[in-house]
């Protein structure tokens, strides 16, 4: 008896799949509400009142499936024994490059009002079989340090210190904070 190939392994397939890891193909994913593809939306509130838009899509690390695979199986996966939910936001001032087996994000801020915090979190479910739910995270957060901050890239985290790393990712330009400068962040992660 003759096996098929599953067409995401044929030649097609794997040329897609391919394309969809570009920026360009993460863009159209997310807009086709694919699974797997995830944003982040900063918008930056300067202290005259002027509003910027910015956004980019980031990469999922092996801890963050990790964490994925033992909040649905409620069993230790790679030394995740607690899986707690990634909703805490981390701003750095460090550009990455990320890789599969981060656990930190370089450069994370401490500075007075830019530190890690806990996000709000939305879920809005499927309209449709197979269609892609999404989960948001969002905060707000206000430089009230003695100086300018640069914010480079950001992450989510299971945990408000340390914990486990779930997806991080630059923004596609940096953000120069000034003192009481705001900026928010969005982060939607396709299901």
């Amino acid at each position: 008896m003759e096996t098929l190939t599953p067409k995401q392994y044929s030649p097609a397939g794997r040329l897609v799949k391919r394309f969809l890891h570009t920026k360009l193909g993460a863009r159209i994913g997310f807009m086709l509400g694919l699974s797997g593809y995830n944003t982040i939306v900063a918008t930056i509130k300067r202290a005259n009142g002027k509003i910027e838009v910015i956004r980019s899509y980031n990469s999922r690390v092996d801890k963050g499936a990790d964490l994925c695979a033992s909040l649905m199986t409620g069993a230790e996966q790679n030394s995740i024994t607690s899986p707690l939910p990634p909703k805490y936001i981390a701003l750095s001032t460090s550009s990455l490059t990320p890789a599969h087996d981060d656990t930190t994000l370089s450069g994370e801020s401490a500075a007075s009002g830019l530190a890690r915090a806990l996000g709000t979190q939305t879920y809005t479910p499927t309209a449709t079989l197979d269609a892609a739910a999404s989960y948001v995270v969002s905060k707000t957060f206000t430089n009230t340090s003695a100086g300018s901050v640069t914010i480079e890239s950001a992450a989510l985290f299971d945990a408000a210190s340390s914990g486990n790393l779930f997806v991080e990712g630059n923004l596609s330009s940096s953000v120069v904070l000034a003192i009481n400068d705001q900026i928010t962040i969005n982060w939607t992660v396709n299901l």
